[in-house]
């Protein structure tokens, strides 16, 4: 015969009490592992879609060879009773500066002025390449088998031997050279990544390796090499062979400047 022992309500509240507890402690260490799970492949699926997407975008680079864009210089549309001396001083600009990228816009009379004119400012620390009346007796792209490219690939500026030239703007002296067709010349890299050819110079004054600024003297024009007669070539490049290229005008354009 089995003896049953009876609990006294006391001992029964603190059984129950007892197994609560050990259920809750249960159930709370279940909840951690599954988030510490959650969390675990939140982390290896996150990581895995960022090693499939690439580098973040605060850490993209531009292509090879492409150069960060600049941003376009500032305009100014011309009102009733503006003059160019006030526009000037208003855009923080020389007002020959402000002439100069704009000469094909006012005409010859600088004191001229039409309201609705659009003037375009010139970029800080860019200039043309040469600061004297001049002719262009070859424009860019112009066709022909004298060229190897089967085009024109710079522009040529009619001036008087002895015109000072200056650098269009920042950058390096990457070559210069006597030899070729180009007779003296001088290729500086920008800091823009383009590449700007001299040829033809009768005198430089730089050496590889000068920093340069816009306006710094680089030489004179000259009729070296291959010519016909006296002028600046002017060529801008998206690298340093002979073929890459690209509009000089449209890219002095593109800081204000006007040929």
């Amino acid at each position: 015969m089995s003896t049953r022992r009876h609990l006294s309500p006391r001992m029964r509240r603190t059984a129950v009490a007892v197994v609560l507890a050990a259920l809750l402690a249960a159930l709370a260490g279940a909840s951690t592992a599954g988030a510490a799970s959650a969390t675990s492949a939140a982390s290896a699926t996150g990581a895995a879609a960022a090693t499939a997407a690439g580098p973040p975008a605060a850490y993209a680079r531009h292509p090879p060879g492409a150069a960060p864009a600049e941003p376009a210089p500032p305009s100014y549309r011309v009102r009733k009773g503006d003059t160019l001396t006030a526009i000037a001083r208003r855009l923080g600009v020389p007002l020959d500066r402000l002439y100069e990228v704009n000469r094909s816009v006012i005409g010859a009379d600088p004191n001229l002025l039409r309201p609705g004119q659009a003037l375009r400012a010139p970029a800080p620390g860019w200039t043309a390449p040469v600061n004297a009346e001049y002719r262009i007796s070859a424009r860019y792209g112009l066709p022909g088998d004298g060229w190897i490219a089967g085009h024109h690939t710079g522009v040529d500026l009619a001036v008087p031997t002895g015109t000072p030239v200056y650098s269009v703007g920042p950058g390096e002296v990457h070559s210069t050279s006597t030899e070729g067709a180009y007779g003296n010349h001088i290729l500086i890299r920008m800091a823009d990544g383009h590449y700007v050819l001299y040829a033809h110079l009768d005198r430089m004054s730089v050496a590889v390796g000068d920093r340069v600024e816009g306006g710094t003297r680089i030489g004179d024009s000259g009729n070296t090499g291959n010519t016909t007669g006296p002028h600046l070539h002017f060529e801008v490049r998206t690298g340093t062979d002979y073929g890459t290229d690209i509009d000089p005008v449209a890219y002095l354009a593109k800081y204000g400047i006007d040929l």
